[in-house]
């Protein structure tokens, strides 16, 4: 059967994720149980909405920190909020990580150490994007090869 190797392939991604600990396995697949026939692009679309979001919520840090309006905080603490949440509700572990030390700094009036750990979590979340994105169209790939 032809999608034999892409399902391989699609179990050692995910389980790459674990390993590496991009992925909390526990939230994932909590998500998987969700995915039904009613709805059975759940993961795929939840990972792309991520991916999507996640990159707006991040430009936004990064002007708010270069910037630094007069409702700099509130846009920070909103955006790093929003962020956090995401990447929590899909199982981004290191994303998450990220974002409450950056989210420490800034609550410490640090911005040094906030602009630099926004570098960290800029070059996480790119890790983590390529992976995702990889993966999604990989799980594309094999629901399309099963029609």
């Amino acid at each position: 059967m032809a999608s034999t190797p892409l399902r391989q392939q699609l179990s050692t991604m995910r389980q790459s994720f674990f390993d590496e600990g991009l992925l909390d396995h526990g939230q994932v697949s909590y998500l998987e149980t969700l995915e039904n026939e009613d709805d059975p692009d759940f993961i795929e679309n939840i990972f792309t909405l991520f991916l999507r979001d996640s990159s707006k919520y991040i430009a936004s840090i990064e002007k708010a920190l270069e910037t630094a309006p007069d409702d700099f905080p509130f846009i920070l603490e909103r955006m790093m909020y929003r962020l956090k949440g995401s990447s929590a509700s899909i199982g981004a572990t290191k994303i998450n990580d990220e974002t409450n030390k950056l989210r420490g700094f800034c609550h410490e009036g640090d911005l040094e150490r906030a602009k630099a750990s926004l570098q960290k979590l800029k070059a996480e979340h790119a890790n983590f994007k390529q992976k995702l994105a990889f993966y999604v169209g990989i799980m594309k790939q094999v629901k399309l090869s099963e029609c």
